[in-house]
């Protein structure tokens, strides 16, 4: 008998999730828990953050800076479709913004943008827009006294 590592099953659940999304999500939602933007890391950002949520989702937000503008800007997460979504989103969102335009992204704005969530899944947003928040005070801070950046993490998700 051909030993099954798993990989049968979970394309099976990952059909059916898809199916599931499809017939509550929008669009915008789909696209991005299917085609995430801006994932990834960033080699030497100006501003990182690293939250996770009471949901275990961990959400890392590293940007970099031009002027005062949020020119760069990538995410990675061990989150769910809704979290990978949110981030994306938030991203999305605060690319080529001031650092105070980028501030006043919130979980609203985040769940509006994706064309709403589900309820259940409404603190991936808040998450997402903390972390941003985290990020651009990093990146101020920096900013104020660069010296601290040298003294980076260089932790992963």
């Amino acid at each position: 008998m051909e030993h099954d590592n798993g990989s049968g099953i979970q394309e099976e659940l990952d059909r059916i999730l898809l199916e599931e999304i499809g017939r509550t999500s929008s669009p915008q939602l789909i696209e991005h828990a299917l085609r995430p933007h801006n994932v990834g890391a960033l080699e030497g950002p100006d501003g990182e953050a690293t939250v996770s949520g009471l949901c275990e989702d961990t959400v890392r937000i590293q940007l970099r800076l031009e002027g005062s503008k949020v020119s760069e800007i990538a995410f990675m997460t061990n989150g769910c479709a809704a979290t990978v979504a949110c981030a994306s989103m938030a991203t999305e969102l605060a690319k080529g913004k001031t650092i105070q335009e980028a501030l006043r992204i919130d979980g609203h704005k985040i769940r509006e943008a994706l064309g709403g969530l589900p309820r259940e899944h409404t603190h991936c947003a808040d998450l997402a827009a903390n972390t941003l928040r985290q990020a651009l005070l990093d990146a101020l801070e920096k900013k104020r006294d660069p010296w601290k950046k040298l003294y980076r993490s260089k932790g992963r998700i």
